[in-house]
């Protein structure tokens, strides 16, 4: 069995706390010495910052390590995505994505000299447009997922999701239980035991690889080591616009002030740093775990751009189809449904328009569709010049799209991409082209769907507004089944 792979992750968040930034640099001297890397999902605002108070000597730090991406703003969004994700056409969504995310991206890649391999929401703010528009921007990991667990490593949205739910160990050990009390300001939490927290932390550590999991993220917060709270959480609700009477965002609250966090002593920061060195030893010694980064596991896993499929693979694939409507494979590589109906719909396209079968057809990548798909009511009957359309239609959009259509309209045939797929699975799996091909109703989705990280998507944090129900994020994850596929490699 291959080992797990282990990422030591820091959410490098804190803008506000000059010591954040000094806790930062000494972390990353932590493991560098240790000889394993860390990997720092650093927020925009926070690498303006360290350029602006003049931290090169954090930002050399960090080039021992891997950079990755997580969000634009911490505090003051111009609006979160779980807001405009849930309420905007997909288009619409992707756009303000990319105009709020896409800068944020580029000054971490120029401030700190490495372009984010991977991106993770904060808080489980999200949605499928936002995650799209970063795999646009060149983004080619997702370290968050659709709001719930992934089975193992795979592919989504032409991302490679290496998944946090449920498979997180803290880093921040007895943190969090200190709360400011107004009426004790001078009171501060005791020190930390470094040999009980190293042990704990062993423990739990040991826990999670007994799960069998292919992967376990060891996650901090820089600001933690620091700071005895998190900074500002009583002034968070006030971060964020309002939004008008149209629905257009507002301006921000008036009179909102930042309150600085009470500071850990020098004491307690000095105890969590002699535990967090001697578990960095620990994990760098152990032989039954790869201490790794993103880009390396990309790396193993990413499957060389523009591949394309024999006339067997090709029938193989509709074959697989044939048996379950779900992801396929084809030799080293796996396609997702959508890769599938891609390539099974080109293939049909050149048959009847050369009127030969391809001796080779290009695997697209493509992610599901983002509407409600379309369901009809009974068996569905397409001839020869019915699938030729749908073929045509499917590989236009598909192209101009960048997914698939909830829908289709063929000579006066309504049909979902599910009643597509298996059409041309039929047609092509065939010896010799059938006149027409009969296909019942499907369930519009992949058999797939019912892992928990589409079954269950969601969004949801404290950046949502009240009453907030994440419907068009919910829809929209759980169509993205289409766009599943598992790494091929393990």
């Amino acid at each position: 069995m291959a080992k797990p792979y282990v990422f030591i992750g820091f959410d490098t968040e804190d803008p506000i706390n000059p010591e954040a930034d000094d806790v930062l640099l000494r972390l990353a001297q932590t493991y560098t010495k240790a000889g394993i890397p860390a990997c720092f999902f650093m927020v925009g605002e926070k690498a303006r910052v360290l350029r602006s108070r003049g931290r090169k000597d954090v930002l050399s730090a960090l080039r021992d390590h891997e950079i990755e991406y997580h969000g634009n703003y911490w505090f003051e969004y111009p609006e979160p995505a779980l807001v405009y994700g849930n309420r905007d056409p997909w288009d619409q969504a992707v756009e303000k994505g990319r105009s709020i995310e896409t800068p944020g991206l580029q000054d971490v890649a120029e401030i700190t000299g490495q372009f984010p391999v991977a991106t993770c929401q904060h808080q489980n703010n999200h949605s499928p447009a936002t995650t799209h528009a970063m795999q646009q921007s060149g983004v080619k990991v997702w370290n968050g997922g659709l709001g719930a667990k992934l089975d193992g490593i795979g592919w989504i949205m032409n991302l490679f999701v290496v998944g946090r739910h449920s498979r997180t160990v803290s880093s921040q050990g007895s943190w969090g239980s200190f709360q400011f009390d107004p009426d004790r300001p001078k009171r501060r939490p005791g020190t930390m035991n470094p040999k009980v927290e190293l042990k704990n932390f062993q423990q739990r550590f040991d826990a999670q690889l007994e799960t069998g999991t292919t992967h376990v993220n060891i996650l901090g917060h820089p600001t933690c080591w620091a700071m005895a709270e998190w900074w500002g959480w009583y002034d968070w609700s006030a971060a964020f616009r309002h939004a008008s009477l149209n629905g257009a965002v507002g301006p921000y609250q008036q009179g909102r002030q930042w309150e600085r966090g009470v500071t850990r002593s020098r004491a307690d920061i000095d105890a969590h740093f002699q535990w967090t060195a001697a578990a960095a030893r620990w994990l760098a010694r152990r032989k039954d775990i790869n201490v790794t980064t993103f880009a390396d596991v990309l790396a193993e896993h990413a499957d060389p751009p523009g591949e394309w499929l024999t006339d067997s693979q090709v029938r193989s694939v509709a074959k697989q189809v044939l048996k379950r409507l779900d992801h396929t494979r084809a030799g080293e590589t796996t396609l997702s449904a959508a890769d599938s109906l891609y390539v099974l719909a080109q293939y049909v396209r050149f048959m009847l328009a050369e009127k030969c079968r391809p001796d080779q057809t290009q695997i697209k990548r493509t992610i599901g569709p983002v509407e409600d798909v379309y369901k009809p009511a009974k068996e569905i009957r397409f001839k020869r010049q019915n699938l030729l359309l749908a073929s045509r239609h499917l590989v236009e959009y598909a192209d101009a799209n960048g997914r698939l259509p909830h829908a289709l309209r063929v000579h006066g045939i309504d049909c979902g991409p599910g009643e597509l797929l298996i059409a041309l699975a039929q047609s092509v799996a065939a010896d010799k082209l059938p006149d027409f091909v009969t296909v019942e109703p499907t369930a519009g989705v992949p058999e797939c769907v019912a892992m928990d990280c589409f079954s269950k998507a969601t969004a949801g944090s404290g950046h949502a507004t009240p009453g907030y129900t994440p419907t068009q994020i919910h829809l929209q994850g759980r169509l993205q089944s289409w766009s599943y596929r598992p790494a091929g490699k393990r």
